[in-house]
C-alpha cells in the first residue's frame, strides 16, 4: 500500500486497534484522554498504558495496511542513502531512508499513518516513498548511530591543522584561547556531541605515527574514528588540560584531572588521565553523565525471573554479586 493507498482508506489507529481485538472502547477513550493530555501519538499512548505490546500494535498496522514490518536491529543500513534525509527531519517525523524500491525509496516510519510525513518525504527526497513500519526505540539508535558527527569533526581538524602548519604559531595561545569560534574548541565541543549522542561511557584520544586515533566506547566496544592530521593531537591535549587544571608544561608524567561541561542539555562530569607515549600524549577520559542520575533496577533490561531472584540476592546480609562478560 503506497502513500495514496493510505490516504484513500481513512485508517484510523483507534478503530484498527478494535478492530483487531487489541483494544476495547473504554481502553481508547483512556488512551484519547491521556493523549490529549501529553500531546503524544496515540500509538505510543497505548504501549505507554500497556494496554497494547508494541510489536503486536505494529504488526497488526502493517497487516492492515500491507506494508513491510522490518526490525532495524540487524538491517544493513546504506549510510549514503540515510543521509539523502537531513537529520532534523529524520527525528521530526521519526522517519529513516532503508533502501531503494525501483524508482523510489523505501523508508521506515514509527508513523506510516502520518500523511504530512508522507508528503514531507515526497518533497524532500523529490521521488516516490513506499513506507514500513519500525520500532520507535530501533529507529531512534539507528539515528544515532548514521547521523553521527564525524565527518564535521574532519573538516575542523583540517582547518587546525592548516593553522598549525605555521611554524612561528604560538600553541600555547592556542590551547588557552577562550573563543568559542577557534578550531581547538569547536573540534572538542564537537567531539563531545557526538559522544553524548552516541551514549559513549570514555574518549580516547591516542596520537599516533601520522594520524590520530579518536576511540569512543560505546556499549562496552571502541569504535575508532582515525584523523589523518595527527599535529591537533597536541592542541586536544593542551586544551583539555586547561581545562582539567593540569600542568601544560609537563609531558613526561601521567595526569589526572577532572571538570564538568554542559552538552546537549546534558551535565556530564569528565573525568580525565593523560599518559605520555611514543608519539606524544594519550588521554583516557570517562564520561559521566549526571543528568539522568542512577539507572533504577527495573530500567536495566534483566528479565523478570531474574530481576526477582537478584532483588533477593540484594536482600542477603552478605555475599558477592559478580557481573561478568560472555
Amino acid at each position: 500500500m503506497d502513500k495514496e493507498d493510505i490516504r484513500r482508506s481513512k485508517v484510523r489507529l483507534g478503530d484498527l486497534l478494535i478492530d483487531a481485538g487489541l483494544l476495547n472502547d473504554i481502553q481508547l477513550q483512556r488512551a484519547l484522554q491521556e493523549q490529549k493530555r501529553t500531546g503524544f501519538k496515540l500509538g505510543r499512548t497505548v504501549v505507554d498504558l500497556g494496554f497494547v505490546d508494541e510489536v503486536r500494535l505494529l504488526t497488526a498496522l502493517s497487516e492492515q495496511l500491507n506494508i513491510s514490518f522490518i526490525e532495524l536491529k540487524h538491517f544493513k543500513f546504506d549510510k549514503a542513502l540515510v543521509q539523502t534525509l537531513p537529520e532534523a527531519v529524520a527525528r521530526r517525523f521519526r522517519v529513516i531512508v532503508l533502501s531503494r524500491l525501483g524508482e523510489g525509496l523505501v523508508v521506515g516510519m514509527s508513523d506510516p499513518l502520518d500523511l504530512f510525513a508522507l508528503d514531507e518525504m515526497d518533497r524532500l527526497l523529490k521521488t516516490s516513498v513506499q513506507p514500513a513500519v519500525v520500532r520507535e526505540a530501533e529507529l531512534l539508535t539507528a539515528l544515532d548511530m548514521l547521523y553521527r558527527r564525524t565527518s564535521e569533526m574532519d573538516l575542523i581538524a583540517g582547518e587546525l591543522e592548516g593553522e598549525l602548519k605555521d611554524n612561528d604559531f604560538d600553541l600555547s595561545a592556542l590551547g588557552a584561547d577562550s573563543n568559542s569560534e577557534a578550531p581547538v574548541v569547536r573540534l572538542l565541543k564537537t567531539l563531545f556531541e557526538d559522544a553524548v549522542q552516541m551514549r559513549a561511557s570514555d574518549i580516547h584520544i591516542e596520537p599516533g605515527e601520522g594520524i590520530l586515533r579518536i576511540r569512543q566506547r560505546i556499549d562496552g566496544v571502541l569504535s575508532e574514528h582515525i584523523m589523518k592530521e595527527a599535529r591537533v593531537a597536541s592542541a586536544l591535549v593542551m586544551r583539555l588540560k586547561i581545562m582539567s587544571g593540569l600542568d601544560i608544561s609537563e609531558k613526561r608524567l601521567p595526569q589526572d584531572g577532572r571538570f564538568n561541561i554542559r552538552v546537549k542539555n546534558h551535565t556530564i562530569d569528565v573525568r580525565m588521565s593523560t599518559m605520555p607515549v611514543q608519539f606524544g600524549e594519550s588521554v583516557v577520559m570517562r564520561l559521566l553523565d549526571q543528568t539522568h542520575g542512577i539507572t533504577s533496577l527495573d530500567a536495566g533490561g534483566m528479565p523478570a525471573p531474574m530481576l526477582a531472584r537478584f532483588r533477593q540476592l540484594l536482600q542477603r546480609p552478605f555475599g558477592l554479586v559478580l557481573v561478568t562478560g560472555p
